[in-house]
């Protein structure tokens, strides 16, 4: 049953790459390319696209504007960078001296972890399943680091697969500060990999308090995978280009959103 789930949600994923690539698809297509049944095909098109990754054609699909994918950790580190300090800035204020803490992957929690580094809050326990926030905090001598390895993600510098999950889903910590690169008010929080869906999963049921940090360019987007919905979190830390009416709209679907103002 296992690896029946694993080929389903491995095929859906390649036909989202397939109408990425192409604009478009047909269910003809799809059948040779995966050697299934009309059936099966139009089941699977049908699934993805009451998720919004797809647009349902008659005769296959076309292409969302904004499904989204991965970019690498060097092309997201030189985006937004104004945002992503202010965004650190304001999750700082929420850690206390003494706590343990998970630290995702992603560059907005990297400069969290930069500040953790600098700022003058002694006495932390951070985890982290990520090669970058391992590096700013491995000679921070007020911080006792701790990396969760596994599986190697080199796209995203972020260990994620079996070891990573088990020692995750052993662990109690005060908060954890995930990265998101797809949140949409329909969907909640969204990722294109399943092996890394699970690892954000197991750092959420593992922390008391629980906050994402992601910039306002980071909304109105999903993904395949779905990791959490808004009520599973406390707070949504972005900045004042999501707007008042986006924000909104999350509040009604249970989040929790504060906007650090951006100085022009």
């Amino acid at each position: 049953m296992g690896d029946e789930f694993m080929f389903i949600e491995e095929r859906k994923e390649k036909i989202i790459k397939a109408v990425e690539a192409n604009l478009s698809v047909t269910v003809n297509e799809l059948c040779d390319l995966f050697g299934v049944s009309e059936v099966t095909i139009r089941k699977d098109l049908n699934e993805l696209g009451n998720a919004g990754l797809i647009i349902r054609t008659h005769g296959g699909a076309v292409k969302v504007k904004e499904t989204a994918f991965e970019q690498s950790q060097a092309t997201k580190e030189k985006e937004r960078i104004v945002e992503k300090r202010e965004i650190a800035k304001r999750a700082y204020d929420e850690i206390k001296e003494h706590e343990t803490i998970i630290l995702d992957a992603g560059t907005t929690v990297q400069e969290l972890a930069k500040l953790i580094r600098t700022g003058e809050k002694n006495h932390l326990t951070v985890i982290t399943n990520a090669f970058n926030i391992a590096s700013e905090l491995m000679e921070c001598e007020k911080v006792e680091l701790i990396f969760a390895g596994g599986f190697v993600r080199s796209q995203i510098l972020s260990c994620v697969g079996m070891f990573t999950e088990d020692m995750l889903g052993n662990v109690v910590v005060d908060r954890v500060f995930l990265g998101s690169n797809n949140i949409s008010a329909e969907h909640g929080l969204t990722t294109p990999n399943m092996q890394e869906c699970r690892v954000k999963q197991c750092m959420l049921k593992s922390a008391r308090k629980k906050y994402v940090l992601a910039d306002s360019s980071k909304f109105r987007t999903n993904s395949l995978y779905c990791i959490c919905k808004f009520k599973d979190l406390n707070l949504i830390i972005t900045d004042d280009g999501i707007g008042k009416s986006y924000m909104a709209k999350i509040t009604e679907k249970g989040g929790n959103v504060e906007a650090v103002k951006i100085e022009s």
